[in-house]
């Protein structure tokens, strides 16, 4: 299995991950066979990258955070909330705890698992798969700092809603192919104020649930918005959310945004600490997620290629994609000789 640009993927290769609608419904089902026509109307959709394999290729079982079943409820639940703040409805706070306890049983009680899969999202399912796997990451770092169960629960509630005031920003700023000017910028950048006044007024929420949402784009210089807060005046669930976004954010592909890959990312995220993130919550991050996600091709140290087949905390499997090995697997673990030297897509 590889995580392809749509330009690279041919007819006899089939979809390896299931791609879900805002609806948590599955759009296309893994195992379909990529043909021209479905190739061109995911493009013409907004996708940029697909898990694919090749027709008669064995898939190995690897493992994910959460399951398809918790990825397409958080989905559903993230879009039932977006679309209840828009109408300015209380949200169904059962569902969304419903959610989080899904999310926290299988992350909390997985000592190995990391964040391994880029997600397959476009530009009308954006902020729903973000919100999502941002809660993912959050609940992971929560996990590595050693948070307790009742404070990884408001974290990650919080993560799940931290983009609920995009509902307040004019949609057409939010779905323009180019980068946004500084006129609109300002306006997208009120999401803040929106989210947190939006989860405030929910009765049975946390009142760090809405700070989770108010804080995110804060940095510890004082750079960030909406208040320019320094360092610890930044709350911690704040902190994390910050680097959860940025993370995923920055993964991401957009119209007019190429996507980094993830090792790239963390190692970004940890040259920006201490000046705009912290430093303890990025080392936590980059402990929690996959520098070489499921489906990264990479070149090893021995010259010859790989595809990553699973990872977790103690190991990256592999299988040779070329060289005498070809379709051999190994277990790459810290003291390993062999290593990867460099990721190809």
């Amino acid at each position: 299995m590889r995580y392809l640009p749509l330009d690279e993927i041919t007819e006899d290769m089939c979809l390896a991950r299931p791609i879900f609608n805002g609806d948590g419904r599955v759009l296309l089902s893994n195992g379909v066979r990529l043909t021209k026509n479905y190739l061109a109307r995911l493009k013409e959709m907004g996708y940029q990258n697909l898990y694919v394999y090749r027709a008669g290729e064995e898939i190995n079982d690897f493992s994910t955070p959460v399951s398809d079943q918790t990825m397409r409820d958080a989905i559903y639940g993230v879009k039932d909330a977006f679309s209840k703040a828009a109408q300015r409805q209380h949200l169904n706070i059962k569902n969304v705890n419903e959610v989080i306890g899904y999310i926290l049983d299988e992350i909390l009680t997985n000592p190995t698992v990391l964040y391994n899969l880029m997600d397959l999202k476009n530009h009308d399912t954006y902020y729903y798969h973000h919100s999502v796997n941002v809660c993912i990451i959050s609940t992971l770092i929560g996990k590595q700092l050693g948070l307790p169960r009742d404070k990884v629960k408001d974290l990650a509630t919080g993560a799940l809603l931290h983009d609920l005031g995009m509902v307040c920003v004019d949609p057409q700023i939010l779905t323009k192919p180019r980068e946004l000017t500084t006129e609109e910028m300002t306006a997208v950048r009120e999401h803040t104020n929106y989210g947190f006044q939006l989860l405030r007024s929910e009765p049975n929420l946390s009142i760090l649930v809405a700070h989770a949402a108010y804080q995110h784009h804060e940095r510890m210089d004082g750079s960030g918005y909406p208040k320019g807060l320094v360092g610890d005046e930044i709350h911690l669930y704040g902190r994390i959310v910050a680097v959860a976004d940025s993370y995923e954010t920055m993964t991401s592909g957009r119209v007019y945004r190429k996507a980094i890959w993830s090792h790239e990312a963390i190692r970004q995220l940890k040259e920006s600490a201490p000046e705009k993130y912290d430093p303890e919550v990025v080392e936590a991050m980059a402990r929690s997620v996959a520098s070489y996600p499921v489906g990264s091709v990479v070149v090893l140290n021995t010259h010859e290629e790989a595809v990553v087949v699973d990872v977790n905390a103690k190991k990256i499997t592999i299988q040779f994609a070329s060289g005498p090995r070809v379709n051999a697997l190994l277990d790459l673990e810290p003291d390993s000789e062999i290593k990867i030297e460099e990721r190809l897509s």
